[in-house]
């Protein structure tokens, strides 16, 4: 397992972003918010290693942290909302634990107040449905529940998109925290869009390698695939018989190999 100083990755920008508040004398508010940031990303980091899966990195970033894990792109949906929902359980539990401090008198109530605030900005914040949020992570879930991968990709971009605009008309005069956070989640959207090519390859290609548990099978009309769905098998109508998606995806992809 790797040591926290080569787990935990700080971006340069988020150096910045401490020094504006050190200057200004803010030091208990920047304290609050990584620790909230930090303890919000341990939800994540739990879950991950409870699962099974390998944990790359975890960056800490201005708009918060963003943990990067090693795991197949056709790992079951549930997983994905675990892993996308305890970060959020944290923040509940950390409710919970600063007011037990509260009450004992371990805190006083002006850190109290303080914490509720940020813990309650940073809590929304996540749940909004732009990426590369939690609150996207959970509505891609959704969306992969419902429809093919492909397609559920391009549903939860577009509403993204679009929040991310409201985002930004309603932060029309910004702090300059605020600047950093939409700067990041414009740079991660575009990344994200411009990856999309190589991760439904990817998605494919390992449907063709692997031999995954499927929790539904799909009779299609037709030999699409990009029909391919999440925690479903498929099988193709092709002059007037059924193939399946091995058989289809091996002709594609490892004929190449």
């Amino acid at each position: 397992m790797k040591n926290t100083k080569r787990l935990f990755n700080i971006h340069l920008s988020t150096y910045f972003l401490v020094l504006s508040f050190l200057l200004t004398g803010l030091i208990k508010n920047i304290i609050l918010i990584y620790f909230i940031v930090i303890f919000h990303e341990l939800g994540h980091i739990f879950i991950i290693k409870i699962l099974g899966y390998k944990i790359v990195k975890v960056d800490i970033y201005p708009s918060g942290g963003l943990t990067t894990i090693n795991k197949k792109i056709n790992t079951k949906i549930l997983h994905d909302l675990l892993i996308a929902s305890f970060g959020i359980i944290f923040q509940i539990i950390l409710y919970l634990i600063f007011y037990l401090l509260f009450k004992m008198s371990w805190i006083r109530e002006g850190t109290y107040l303080l914490f509720q605030t940020y813990n309650t900005t940073i809590l929304i914040f996540n749940l909004l449905p732009i990426i590369p949020l939690d609150g996207y992570q959970f509505l891609r879930c959704v969306c992969e529940l419902i429809f093919p991968y492909k397609k559920a990709f391009l549903m939860s971009a577009i509403i993204s998109i679009i929040f991310i605009l409201f985002f930004i008309t309603f932060n029309q005069i910004f702090p300059l925290n605020n600047y950093l956070i939409v700067t990041f989640l414009i740079y991660k959207m575009v990344t994200e869009f411009k990856n999309f090519k190589y991760q439904n390859y990817r998605f494919q290609l390992e449907r063709a390698l692997y031999n995954f548990k499927y929790h539904h099978i799909k009779n299609e009309k037709k030999p699409n695939l990009n029909l391919l769905k999440k925690d479903t098998y498929h099988f193709f109508k092709t002059n007037n018989t059924y193939i399946s998606e091995k058989k289809l995806l091996e002709k594609k992809y490892l004929s190449l190999l």
